[in-house]
């Protein structure tokens, strides 16, 4: 090789190898896009797990806030209830009839024995005047067969007439006789039927229910009709009667006897409880609910307790010394009890939301696993109950669903 073709330039015959366009841009882009996907489900996961994102409203179970009395402090058992009425009276004609007068409005006061309705009777006092004078009439034509029953028994004294005679005439006497008591019989009945349109209080009370109004029709109890407005058209409560009706579980019926003590609060009123006693255990238990009913005399009732109005007992110690003086204390479940952003509180139910209420609360729990609130809440208010427990963090307002008795 001569040194002309050693010393020549040989660059212009290396082939390119540049990469092809595009070669590598193909897995870049996929790879990208299941990274975002990887970290939005992580995100997702985080933020589930954690409590800040919710895909589903949580169910929920819920109590109350409630106020404790001093003498709840030595409370034995609790239990709900309703108001009820031992003496209670459900108006109900004896018959079939139109209204037509009536003198009954809700929360009206009524008297034993006062005429409070009328049914139409007009069809009834004609038929009694009917009565009345086929009656009259029936007494008239008796007085001819009186008549001839005395003369057939004179004849036959002085042996002129005869026995046959006498007997007839007797006979149609009696007979006449049987028409007139008869009668009188249907005058005495329609009587009754005309007393029976007219309508009496059967006791002292108040009206709680009006259910019927002037022309309607109305039936007695068990009798019923289409159109009618039913066997009881009123009821009449006495207020005086009122008491505290409330179911409680067969094992704590050891922890009741008769006469013991007791306090009522209202659900409407939680702040001012009532004194009570147990007055009853009704001798019977519901072997479905596994309870007993029992009944709690309310002392010092006034116009705040009305019948069916939902309230709360609370069985006392008899032995136990209260300070009647002391001031009632707001108390919440501890297991209700949530820290929401660095704040410890409890979530207030609203509108199918879950609310956090933020609360300062006494460091030392007390018997049931109850906190004193020292302020945030005044008690009566709804609340999650369990809501330590919950699976998820909750956040300061959130979704929930309420479980189903």
């Amino acid at each position: 090789m001569d040194s002309s073709t050693r010393n020549a330039d040989l660059s212009a015959l290396r082939i390119p190898r540049d990469p092809q366009p595009g070669r590598r841009g193909r897995f870049v882009v996929p790879a990208i896009a299941t990274l975002l996907v990887c970290l939005v489900a992580a995100g997702l996961f985080w933020a589930r797990s954690s409590g800040s994102l919710s895909l589903s409203s949580q169910e929920v179970s819920t109590t109350r806030v409630v106020l404790v009395t001093p003498t709840q402090a030595s409370t034995v058992l609790t239990a709900s209830g309703y108001i009820v009425a031992r003496s209670k009276a459900e108006i109900s004609p004896k018959s079939v009839g139109r209204i037509a007068w009536l003198n009954l409005e809700e929360g009206q006061k009524v008297r034993k024995g006062e005429l409070v309705a009328r049914l139409e009777s007009q069809e009834i006092e004609a038929q009694r005047k009917q009565f009345v004078a086929s009656r009259e009439q029936a007494a008239a034509q008796l007085q001819n067969p009186k008549i001839e029953r005395e003369r057939a028994a004179s004849m036959l004294k002085q042996l002129v007439g005869s026995q046959q005679a006498f007997d007839a005439a007797d006979a149609q006497e009696r007979q006449m006789e049987a028409a007139v008591r008869s009668l009188d019989a249907q005058v005495r009945y329609v009587d009754e039927l005309i007393r029976n349109a007219e309508i009496y209080a059967p006791i002292d009370g108040v009206v709680t229910v009006k259910k019927a109004f002037v022309g309607e029709t109305v039936a007695p109890q068990g009798f019923g009709g289409a159109g009618s407005a039913g066997a009881t058209f009123a009821v009449i409560v006495d207020l005086k009667s009122l008491e505290m009706e409330a179911d409680i579980n067969e094992q704590n019926l050891g922890k009741l006897r008769i006469g013991q003590p007791a306090e009522v609060a209202l659900d409407a009123y939680p702040d001012k409880p009532y004194k009570a006693r147990l007055r009853q255990i009704v001798p019977t238990a519901d072997r479905q609910k596994g309870s007993v009913k029992v009944k709690v005399e309310v002392e010092g009732k006034d116009e705040k307790v009305l019948p069916e109005m939902s309230c709360r007992v609370v069985f006392l110690a008899p032995e136990t010394k209260v300070d009647e003086t002391a001031k009632p204390k707001v108390m919440v479940p501890a297991s209700s009890i949530v820290q929401v952003g660095g704040k410890k509180g409890v979530l207030r139910v609203e509108d199918g939301k879950a609310v956090f209420m933020p609360l300062t609360l006494g460091a030392i729990a007390v018997a049931g696993g109850q906190l004193e609130v020292l302020s945030g809440a005044s008690g009566g208010e709804e609340i999650v109950a369990d809501a330590a427990a919950a699976p998820a963090r909750w956040r300061a307002e959130q979704k929930i669903r309420l479980k189903k008795e």
